[in-house]
């Protein structure tokens, strides 16, 4: 069954549209987008107008391009967690849309008998909007936080609450403790969870300065749980950093394809991987780098 996964693409137009050219280019039977779906910021630049226009854009060009990517031949089912940024997710379910599955601490087990789990979670960032961050664990060190930071006061208003983010994550589970609880797979060597953030201390969170900015509690879960694969995003320049979009913890492959960052015209932007799900490390290729195992 081949995939196509993708993430961060932020509302950006011209990354959905390459989105849907590589769907019918690649023959895809599965898409996978792992977070960070809708614009980040308003035109307005304020805060209180950032969910009612991402669910503009959910309305006049997200949901319109789903349609067209589950009528292509191949495409059977698409699935999707949120991001840090994706205050308004919850309004890209209120009409369902056949073969769009909402994956976020949920499980699907695909005809083929493999299964896909989802996770959004973060550790905190620097950014305001705190909807999908936990502290990683107890321990874990955090970066500044600005204050005041905000959270949506729920998903039936687009009205944003302002929080102490100190006070506020602290009340909040940690994503440990989150992982602890996610639906159990029927064998995790024909499983494949799609997480927003990376794990720590890999080739796949790298931020400028050389810093690792992913999840020690993600980190530590696939190596406990050695699924076949795993799935990331988040931090949009780690392949550029570090020359890879994959990395191995133990036996398990883990992917973060980056997202575009260079200001290049004369090359496609997307950064995308396509494979095979029964025969990832023969078939796998990304739109940008072309290193191989």
């Amino acid at each position: 069954m081949k995939v196509l996964y993708t993430s961060d693409l932020h509302g950006e137009i011209d990354l959905y549209q390459e989105l849907l050219a590589l769907t019918i280019s690649s023959s895809a039977e599965i898409i996978a987008l792992g977070g960070d779906l809708l614009p980040s910021f308003p035109p307005t630049k304020r805060y209180e107008d950032m969910v009612p226009n991402q669910k503009t854009f959910i309305d006049q060009v997200l949901s319109p391009l789903f349609k067209r990517i589950t009528k292509t031949a191949s495409i059977q089912q698409v699935f999707l967690i949120p991001g840090n940024w994706d205050l308004g997710y919850s309004y890209l379910f209120k009409k369902p849309t056949e073969g769009i599955i909402d994956l976020n601490q949920r499980s699907y087990r695909l005809k083929n008998g493999y299964e896909l789990i989802g996770y959004a979670f973060v550790p905190p960032t620097p950014f305001r909007p705190k909807d999908f961050e936990k502290m990683d664990d107890p321990e874990a060190a955090w970066p500044p936080q600005k204050n005041p930071s905000y959270i949506r006061a729920s998903d039936q208003t687009d009205q944003l609450i302002s929080v102490d983010p100190y006070l506020y994550l602290r009340q909040q589970e940690t994503i440990r403790e989150d992982l602890n609880r996610l639906p159990k797979p029927m064998d995790h060597k024909r499983t494949i969870y799609i997480m927003h953030s990376p794990p720590f201390g890999t080739r796949l969170d790298f931020i400028q300065g050389g810093k690792s900015a992913g999840s020690r509690s993600i980190k530590a879960f696939i190596e406990k749980n050695q699924p076949l694969l795993t799935l990331h995003g988040h931090i949009h320049e780690s392949p550029e950093l570090s020359r890879t979009y994959f990395d191995r913890i133990g036996e398990t492959l883990s992917i973060n394809p980056g997202q575009f960052t260079s200001t290049s015209r004369d090359a496609s932007k997307l950064h995308a991987v396509t494979f095979e799900m029964e025969n990832i490390d023969r078939t796998l290729t990304h739109t940008r780098f072309h290193d191989r195992f």
